[in-house]
């Protein structure tokens, strides 16, 4: 690697003007490399020197300390410096880039010091597929997060700390209900067409393929890093499975130290980002006689219900506020770490307590971990465990789609109470024209039945290595997964319904049921893998040969029973009626065969080669094994003879790369014909149960496969303050699996086989930059990712494939949205006379629109706006995504902000114009259409055909949001503590989703884009207060 240099003219008048902002006659650097000094006794000599590098170069802008006094300067262009008023003791050198140094002196000397280089950060090494490279070695695109910097941040799932932390790495969260938060994360866009788990990437937890659900429950404070792999060239050594990019999750292991043990646990308040802002009684009542003037409310009811004289018949209930809460959660880390030269350990464990903002909703979890590794002459043996146990309470009824969140939208209204005086449940209010049949009481349902969700995993593994010669290492792995998910729902008999006066209106139920789901997870891991390593002269070379095999077993088991005697048995011998059983078993192997070369030349010219053979069981025979290649070459041109004049520069790196993937997550018999038990057969006049196909399938099929293309380059600069990375990709599936039309007569009422049919392209860039610097007692660091990414699908074999407001298209993104083209509202009567080309007035599904109706394109130009003039109006994919950090240190003080968001994203924030059951209405309809307000910015209520999905209703999703705040103080070296074996402690303030930025005002702009309709629950914002100790 190129030596440091320094900015010669500009860094000296930085250095001095940043000092004099802070008040300074100097800059003071605070981390020396040892505790104690020599004090000064006098104050009346000079001391003078000049720093320079390995090379002879000066070093311009250093900073220059009298260890245990406030004396301090900066070097000058030339790197001399003079300290006044001193006698002797001890200097401390110190400059971004270089170790610190301590120097003593005496006054009247003249110091020659040189300053070496921090080999630390050109010997950063990253995770990459089966072992690690040094990060300036990296042929391809590779983004690592260090989890030091975010394990204290607020929140209860930890994949979520990820999110704007890598370039092209899209994490995007659907609601924060506790113990269903698990984010959807996309690496450089979508890739297949098909359910949202065909995109999922791979993820592996210390080489064991896991999912996100298991990475989203693992203790941060275990982590030591988690890389992703997003080009070709650094995830084809994983074949089939990496086609959608590589997560690796490495967790922390013991060194070769004392015992140390390691405390960390915080209190965080959490509350929801956004609640929506909803109208009182007396303004929804007034909406609502606007759509049902046949049942509307009366003058006196109006005024009943606008002193709120009568609450028991007209409420003013604020339903969003009744379900929601502030709650608590607090977190607990322990572990013990340490070693010697033979045997190193680390042992965790883990508890989180979640309340839920969701009223009757929380999730509790216990982790362990154990990470132990111990050498035996040439033989390294290892075994690393680790469980977890989740408990989620939640209600029975669901939360989201058309759960609880469906209920605020649709079947509340704010004149009905949660209870009435006499205790039972509001169902309906006064005005006896609507009747209890259309409300869903939200509270009522958040207390009712009983619902326990357990999650129970295991993984385990065992390893051995054995150097059999100099440079030829062996390993062998074994691993084992265990994953169970038990889930009880008991419904008791419904409650019957009551109005204010005590009276019923509809009787109670007469059944209660219990469910039983389980659902178990195995998994046999066995890898063997062969290195080799050897240099000579400037040639470096890099083998590795492996071969693993993978068996995966899924089985449920579903079971129900009613007829229970009382309501508080939850046992399934205690019901006596409608016994039903269900179950399901699936069996998928993977055997799998592959390689990597490293070449490289005087860290000047590098590259490297994988392949990866792959044989699934989901492929048929034919087709079951594929061959998955990659080749990636860099120029560490910073590293040329030619360039060491450029002093500004520290290293350029350029960097290429092909390859391609394969997508096994196709299902896991999608070759092959399935039969059920649902056969009807007649023999004579009896009728017996039999075996019947229930899937035509297409034993020709083949992998999906994935080639990649990406350029990139590695830019440091000044020393290492400034760094760049930037990369430019294009990411092409083809032979995606599609279900195409076929005639009737072939499938009968089954559908339609899989065939290799379709082509999507990604294609993107990433920039990523960091500064960081320091002067004295003070460092900052500034940094921000840029991305974006175009999907289109290429090949469709001309269909098209249409699910409510989304199209599948070709030249078109995946799920583009597919609904009609808003272009006003109808506010004169100018407008109602519109007419299409030729003249004829348009309609709006065959009937005249009214005043204050939402004005369509009329797209086909036949003259009536149907689903005929539906068109393309946008995408769920942001044109821009980006983040920022800027944070800053002084003494022992530190703060550091998060930032991150997008642009040009489309979300759909559909809303009911007819009120036809209920349904609480946000402020925004306060400006609406009326013969006195024509120029309102929401249509008239009552308009059936305004409920039409349109872009109208498809809103802004940009926004910028303080994803994390953290003020921390450390307490290091203190004696007091010390006294009581403490090594260091660490207070911090925290706080996650703090300030958002966005033109929404009653929804979260932060969802996913297949909620149209809000009915998500809310995000969290979190303010936590926490503690780190060192033993």
């Amino acid at each position: 690697m190129k030596e440091f240099y320094q900015l010669r003219t500009k860094q000296i008048v930085l250095s001095s003007f940043a000092a004099s902002l802070m008040g300074w006659t100097c800059p003071v650097m605070a981390n020396a490399a040892y505790a104690d000094g020599i004090t000064m006794t006098q104050q009346n000599g000079i001391v003078k020197g000049v720093v320079k590098d390995a090379k002879g170069e000066p070093i311009i802008g250093a900073t220059i300390k009298v260890k245990n006094a406030t004396n301090a300067t900066v070097t000058d262009l030339n790197g001399n410096f003079t300290l006044s008023n001193v006698s002797h003791g001890t200097l401390l050198i110190s400059y971004v880039g270089y170790l610190n140094k301590e120097v003593e002196f005496r006054s009247g000397q003249t110091l020659n010091i040189t300053l070496a280089e921090d080999t630390k950060a050109l010997e950063e090494v990253v995770v990459v597929g089966y072992g690690t490279q040094k990060k300036a070695n990296l042929t391809g695109s590779v983004a690592a997060v260090n989890f030091n910097d975010v394990a204290n941040i607020p929140v209860a799932n930890t994949s979520t700390m990820l999110q704007g932390r890598l370039p092209g790495v899209v994490l995007q969260t659907n609601g924060a209900q506790a113990g269903h938060d698990d984010p959807e994360i996309r690496v450089r866009g979508v890739g297949t067409l098909g359910s949202g788990s065909k995109n999922n990437p791979m993820v592996l937890i210390d080489g064991i393929e896991s999912s996100i659900s298991q990475m989203s429950e693992l203790a941060a404070d275990d982590i030591e890093s988690v890389s992703v792999l997003k080009d070709a060239a650094s995830a084809a050594i994983y074949g089939v499975r990496a086609a959608n990019g590589v997560i690796l999750v490495t967790t922390k292991r013991g060194a070769d130290q004392k015992p140390s043990i390691t405390y960390s646990g915080s209190v965080a308040i959490q509350e929801a980002t956004v609640l929506p802002d909803f109208v009182n009684s007396y303004e929804w009542a007034k909406m609502y006689n606007e759509c049902q003037p046949g049942k509307a409310y009366t003058d006196d009811m109006l005024q009943i219900i606008k002193d709120g004289s009568d609450p028991d018949h007209f409420a003013n209930t604020n339903w969003a506020k009744e379900m929601f809460r502030t709650a608590i959660m607090h977190q607990h880390h322990l572990s013990v770490s340490g070693g010697n030269q033979t045997t190193r350990y680390m042992i965790s464990a883990q508890f989180m307590d979640q309340d839920g903002i969701l009223k009757n909703t929380g999730n509790r979890r216990y982790n362990f971990r154990s990470n132990i590794d111990t050498k035996l002459g040439i033989v390294k043996l290892g075994l690393n465990l680790a469980g977890s146990r989740q408990d989620v309470e939640e209600p029975v009824t669901s939360v989201t789609g058309e759960g609880l969140m469906r209920y605020l939208t649709w079947f509340t209204r704010p004149t009905v109470p949660v209870t009435y005086a006499n205790g039972y449940y509001g169902c309906v209010d006064g005005n006896s024209n609507i009747g209890a049949s259309v409300f869903k009481n939200p509270i009522e349902d958040l207390n009712y039945g009983r619902k326990t969700n357990q999650h129970h995993r295991f993984d385990g593994k065992v390893f051995a290595e054995v150097d059999i010669i100099k440079g030829l290492t062996f390993r062998s792995s074994l691993a084992y997964k265990y994953y169970n998910n038990e889930v009880s729902t008991y419904s008791p008999r419904s409650a019957a319904k009551y109005n204010a006066e005590g009276e019923i209106l509809n009787p109670a139920g007469t059944q209660n049921t219990l469910a039983d789901y389980s659902w178990i997870e195995k998994s046999y891991i066995n890898e063997n893998i062969l290195t080799y390593n050897n240099k000579w002269g400037e040639h470096n070379l890099s083998v590795l040969v492996g071969h693993s095999i993978q068996e995966n077993r899924w089985d449920m088991t579903n079971i129900s029973k009613q007829g229970f005697p009382t309501d508080n048995i939850y046992e399934m011998d205690g019901g006596s009626q409608n016994d039903q059983v269900s179950g399901s078993a699936e069996e998928t192997r993977l055997q799998s065969f592959f390689g990597r070369i490293n070449y490289n030349y005087g860290d000047r010219y590098m590259a490297e080669w994988n392949i990866r053979r792959d044989g699934s069981s989901r492929l048929p025979s034919s087709n079951r094994y594929a061959t998955f290649p990659s080749f990636s070459a860099a120029w560490i041109i910073s590293n040329e003879a030619f360039m060491q004049n450029i002093k500004w520069l520290s290293s350029l790196k350029l960097r290429g790369s092909w390859g391609k993937l394969g997508n096994q997550e196709i299902g896991n018999y999608a070759y092959t014909e399935t039969l059920s038990a649902q056969g009807s057969y007649f023999f004579g006049d009896n009728k017996y149960i039999g075996m019947k196909t229930s899937k035509i399938a297409n034993g020709n099929i083949k992998w999906e496969t994935t080639t990649i293309t990406d350029f990139g380059f590695d830019a440091s600069f000044w020393g290492g303050r400034i760094s760049v990375v930037f990369d430019w990709y294009n990411k092409e599936t083809s032979d995606i699996l599609l279900q195409l039309p076929m005639p009737s007569i072939f499938l009968g009422s089954l559908a339609a086989p899989y065939q290799n049919a379709g082509k999507v392209r990604n294609r993107g860039w990433e920039l990523a930059g960091n500064y960081q610097d320091r002067q004295g007692d003070w460092q900052w660091q500034a940094g921000f990712s840029l991305a974006g990414v175009s999907n289109k699908i290429i090949d469709m074999n001309g269909q098209e494939s249409i699910s409510g407001s989304t199209i599948n298209r070709e030249g078109y993104a995946i799920g583009s949205y597919y609904a009609l083209k808003a272009i006003g509202l109808y506010r004169t009567e100018d407008d109602l006379k519109r007419t299409n080309s030729e003249g004829k007035i348009i309609t709006q599904n065959g009937q005249a629109p009214v005043l204050g109706d939402i004005m369509y394109e009329d797209f086909n130009d036949d003259g009536n706006i149907n689903d005929e003039d539906r068109q393309i109006i946008g995408n769920p994919f942001p044109k821009l995504q980006y983040s920022f950090t800027l944070g800053a240190s002084w003494k022992d003080f530190d703060l550091t902000t998060f930032w991150q968001g997008v642009s040009g994203l489309d979300r759909f924030n559909w809303d009911e114009t007819t009120i036809s059951n209920g349904g609480n209405k946000t402020s925004r309809w306060l400006d609406r259409y009326s013969a006195t307000n024509p120029n309102a910015s929401m249509p008239r209520m009552g308009g059936e055909y305004n409920n039409t999905y349109s872009s109208f209703w498809l809103t802004s999703g940009d926004y910028l949001r303080l994803k994390s705040l953290e003020l921390g103080y450390t307490f290091r070296n203190n004696a007091t503590l010390a006294k009581i074996g403490v090594q260091s402690l660490r207070l911090y303030l925290a706080g996650s989703n703090l300030l958002t930025f966005t033109s929404l005002d009653d929804y979260d702009p932060e969802k996913s884009g297949t909620d149209t309709r809000n009915d998500v629950h809310p995000n969290i914002r979190s303010y936590s207060f926490g503690i780190n100790v060192k033993f």
